[in-house]
């Protein structure tokens, strides 16, 4: 079974127009869709927004359903030179907002005895490059950062972009994922479409107007990574 995670409906809203649903679990307030794309079993489930219901929803997807991999899709803030539309594929995330400096001798972003970043499963995130070759998207691979934030301005996270490098997108959701599947190991990969650029003059705007069409090109994506998925 494979599992996809969305923040939000319009991130999640195309899967289930290509998904035979066979059942619905409603575990606390998460609703848990089990059934089939391109004859894969699948989960799909809305976390809602923020680091906490991310975590509580991977948790359960994790211990209930035990799928072999999970996929974080949705949208995300650029770092410019990222434009709106790009589709970023994640090699690793880190939160923005954690900080033990003052009572401990680690870096900033870096969660107790916890990693600082949590890389994506290689033999996945291969895949995944490969498939986005094959199709001519327009892609970027690199870092993502997230806390419980809307990002307007890069000075909000210039303290993680010291430790970090390689960063170009920011949201809301992700580490809290790959954490929990690092834990449990199993493998995670983040795939997310720029819906709006840090620090561009219109971003608040942009995002109101793309979110909604860059989720469903993300959803594009990995409905077809699906479709060509061997495994």
């Amino acid at each position: 079974m494979i599992g996809i995670i969305g923040a939000m409906d319009k991130e999640l809203n195309l899967y289930f127009q290509h998904m035979l649903i066979k059942k619905t679990d409603m575990i606390g307030d998460k609703t848990f869709y089990i059934g089939k794309i391109h004859n894969h079993e699948v989960v799909v489930v809305k976390s809602g927004v923020g680091k906490v219901n991310a975590a509580i929803t991977a948790t359960i997807l994790l211990t209930r359903y035990k799928p072999r991999l999970v996929i974080n899709t949705g949208v995300a803030g650029g770092l410019s030179p990222i434009s709106v539309g790009d589709i970023l594929l994640a090699k690793g995330i880190a939160y923005f907002d954690v900080s033990l400096t003052e009572i401990d001798d680690i870096p900033f972003g870096k969660m107790a005895d916890d990693p600082l970043l949590i890389m994506m499963n290689e033999h996945y995130l291969e895949k995944a490059e490969n498939h986005f070759k094959k199709l001519g998207y327009n892609y970027k691979i690199g870092n993502l950062v997230s806390g419980d934030k809307f990002i307007t301005s890069k000075k909000d996270i210039r303290k993680i972009l010291r430790n970090v490098d390689n960063v170009l997108g920011v949201e809301m959701e992700g580490m809290a994922i790959a954490l929990t599947c690092y834990k449990f190991n199993i493998p995670f990969i983040s795939i997310r479409g720029v819906s709006d650029v840090i620090d561009s003059r219109h971003q608040k705007v942009d995002y109101v107007d793309a979110s909604k069409d860059v989720s469903e090109k993300t959803t594009k994506f990995v409905l077809t990574f699906l479709e060509a998925f061997d495994e």
